[in-house]
């Protein structure tokens, strides 16, 4: 996999138990993400990809309740 400076950057990320975490990055210029890692299988997902940075935001945020709210069961 090839890495270019610049490429990306890490917005804002939540972390929770056994390497679960949820990342809001910004690709590019005018492109977001939210990325996901639950504890339970250690795989990548992607909850949005795409231009609107407040639906991205939303995404985020959704995402980290969640993560807390899972934090909470263990």
């Amino acid at each position: 996999m090839w890495y270019i400076p610049g490429m990306f950057s890490i917005t804002k990320q939540a972390e929770g138990p056994g390497g679960a975490f949820v990342k809001l990055v910004k690709l590019d210029e005018d492109d977001y993400a939210v990325i996901i890692r639950h504890s339970t299988d250690g795989k990548l997902h992607n909850r949005y990809i795409g231009p609107d940075s407040s639906k991205a935001e939303e995404v985020f945020v959704s995402e980290v309740r969640k993560l807390a709210a899972d934090e909470g069961t263990q």
